[in-house]
């Protein structure tokens, strides 16, 4: 019988974000392959809540700003030893410094893991001598450390997967239903994907496109006057914030992913192929890794945008062979099985 773990995941941000979706992917499959998952987080944090809801023990951890401090770590060097942790699971850079402290200060050996999976530019921190193995979320996030000269054998991939969602397929028909989901940001790339339906209405493109979202460094009401400046009218279409991301996305013909940089990390990607959906993307960050070459086009260039968004629709009856690939390649390469199996080997090759 193989050992049971104790791991210890330590997450100091109070916001749901990838990171913290990633995360909570992470402890469920490791908890459904038995081992003992615990949670370091801050009152009222995402996690905490997470925590609760399904049942992880979890142990208070102060805001970013107080990590450091002598209370917080002897408190948490105290829960080591009465837990018998054996692993530390650090998400954030911070929580990497305070796992390679207690493992330094712990009476029993520790393995330390960093689990990756934020926009972040990965860095080369000394705390890594303490790191027994990376798992980074993208090929994107894994090649970004081999550039900071981390040796291979330190880092592991493990992709997060995805519960597929009913879908309908459906006949395309004009006018085609063109749709982009992410938070309102400048690095998203809204004002491209704008100016690319433009190009389109010109040349009698009969479409409509739509944008759903919250508002993060960008405004609705910014997008709504570009809009109104390119002479978009009723053919741009703003949902806010939606509640079921994927009954926008089924409602869609075609999905767009039009950032000018990140994406370190795709959830957008993962559920547009999942709902089996074509994708036409921007060649930054882990974005190839989901979406095929032929329909990448170069971040910011709303005219390639333009050219392959008409390409797709002068073939429509082609679109459902092409999303029902998508999905097809979410059940062989995101699935959650996959994800949960990769995970778990790697967590208990650190400690064997």
């Amino acid at each position: 019988m193989k050992k049971q773990l104790r791991i210890l995941n330590l997450i100091d941000i109070p916001w749901n974000s990838g990171l913290a979706s990633y995360a909570f992917d992470q402890a469920r499959a490791l908890k459904a392959a038995g081992h003992a998952v615990y949670f370091a987080c801050p009152e009222g944090s995402a996690a905490r809540e997470f925590a609760g809801r399904e049942g992880f023990v979890c142990f208070s951890l102060p805001g970013r700003k107080e990590l450091f401090l002598r209370l917080p770590f002897l408190r948490l060097k105290k829960i080591l030893a009465a837990e018998g942790i054996d692993i530390v699971n650090a998400h954030t850079g911070r929580t990497q410094t305070l796992a390679f402290t207690l493992a330094c200060f712990s009476a029993k050996k520790i393995a330390v893991i960093r689990t990756k999976a934020d926009a972040r530019p990965p860095s080369k921190s000394f705390t890594l001598r303490k790191v027994s193995k990376i798992i980074a979320a993208s090929d994107f996030i894994k090649n970004g450390y081999l550039k900071l000269g981390v040796p291979p054998k330190k880092l592991a991939l493990a992709r997060q997967g995805i519960t597929l969602p009913a879908v309908t397929l459906q006949d395309s028909e004009p006018p085609y239903k063109i749709g982009v989901l992410g938070r309102l940001d400048t690095v998203k790339g809204h004002e491209c994907f704008l100016k690319a339906a433009a190009e389109l209405i010109k040349i009698g493109i009969k479409a409509k496109f739509h944008i759903a979202g919250y508002e993060a460094g960008v405004k609705y009401t910014d997008l709504k006057k570009l809009a109104a400046e390119l002479g978009l009218g009723t053919a741009a279409v703003f949902h806010g914030r939606v509640p079921d991301s994927f009954e926008f996305i089924n409602s869609c013909d075609i999905g767009a992913i039009p950032s000018l940089g990140s994406e370190a990390v795709s959830r957008a990607a993962l559920e547009w192929l999942s709902a089996a959906k074509p994708v036409v993307a921007s060649r930054v960050g882990s974005l190839p890794e989901f979406i095929t070459p032929e329909n990448l086009v170069p971040p910011g260039d709303a005219a390639a945008l333009a050219l392959r968004l008409q390409t797709l629709l002068s073939a429509p009856e082609r679109l459902n062979k092409l999303g029902t690939a998508n999905r097809e390649r979410a059940v062989s390469v995101f699935s959650p099985e996959i994800f949960a199996r990769r995970t778990c080997r790697i967590f208990e090759q650190v400690l064997s």
